[in-house]
């Protein structure tokens, strides 16, 4: 009996703790990836400045990200920041990314450029060179060089052909983007639409690269887009939301799990 009691005491004390923090933390998860941007920076900004959860930097990222979204760019990079000066976090690559898109919304595109170089300078944080090179290409064609946001395309292309962020370089011809990076592109790179409709998410490359198959061959414009250590697969981009409803509803009656994301 006595040796019971221990044991629920342990639980108690060191082990329930550790339940409870990794469900906090999942739940957030589910908010940021079902758009609930506000609701992830009121809960978990209290659980930072209570240093709630175990795992701060994976918390200060998706914060990092949901500031992000909402435009608060100070409040994300503050975040990032927190990462970045934690020389033993494992979110350092992607603080890093996070950082650059804060300036690059801002338009400081040198600050931006700075950011995205350091991170692949030197041949490190190859995962993170393709989601880099599509940045530096959305950053060459806001400031109107449209040849570098080609040439950075076509890089994208040689290097990762089969990388979600090539997919997701919308009006981009890959006909004349295979025909060599000093040849102008007709249509210079555009950014995705307001709308779109996530259908799954999944940790594994391959297992979202065949779910996208899968809606492919029933004809949909589906694609896969990184996020964090996982792999979002979307359909479509619509400028209107009504657009992207409209795209819900027949997913959903065709039996697939459904969000509208903006």
């Amino acid at each position: 009996m006595k040796r019971n009691k221990l044991w629920l005491i342990f639980l108690i004390i060191f082990i329930a703790p550790g339940f409870c923090r990794a469900s906090e933390l999942e739940a957030l998860k589910t908010d940021f990836l079902q758009g609930n941007y506000r609701r992830v920076i009121f809960e978990g900004q209290a659980q930072v400045e209570r240093m709630h959860l175990g795992n701060t930097d994976e918390l200060n990222y998706i914060l990092g990200l949901s500031y992000l979204k909402e435009s608060k760019l100070d409040l994300a990079r503050h975040c990032f920041r927190r990462i970045l000066d934690n020389p033993k976090s494992k979110f350092k690559a992607e603080a890093a990314l996070g950082m650059g898109d804060t300036y690059l919304v801002a338009g400081q595109f040198q600050q931006a450029q700075d950011t995205y170089n350091k991170l692949i300078a030197g041949d490190s944080n190859s995962r993170q060179k393709a989601a880099v090179l599509y940045r530096l290409s959305q950053l060459e064609s806001r400031r109107g060089n449209h040849q570098k946001a080609n040439d950075y395309l076509f890089k994208l292309k040689k290097d990762f052909p089969l990388s979600p962020e090539l997919r997701a370089a919308k009006g981009i011809s890959l006909a004349a983007l295979s025909a060599g990076a000093g040849e102008c592109l007709v249509n210079p790179p555009i950014e995705a639409a307001g709308y779109s409709v996530q259908v799954g998410f999944f940790g594994s490359s391959d297992n979202a690269r065949k779910f996208k198959d899968e809606l492919l061959n029933k004809g949909y414009p589906v694609y896969v887009e990184s996020f964090g250590r996982g792999y979002r697969v979307k359909v479509g981009r619509f400028k209107l939301k009504k657009d992207a409803l409209e795209m819900e509803n027949k997913l959903s009656r065709g039996g697939y799990q459904t969000k509208v994301c903006p």
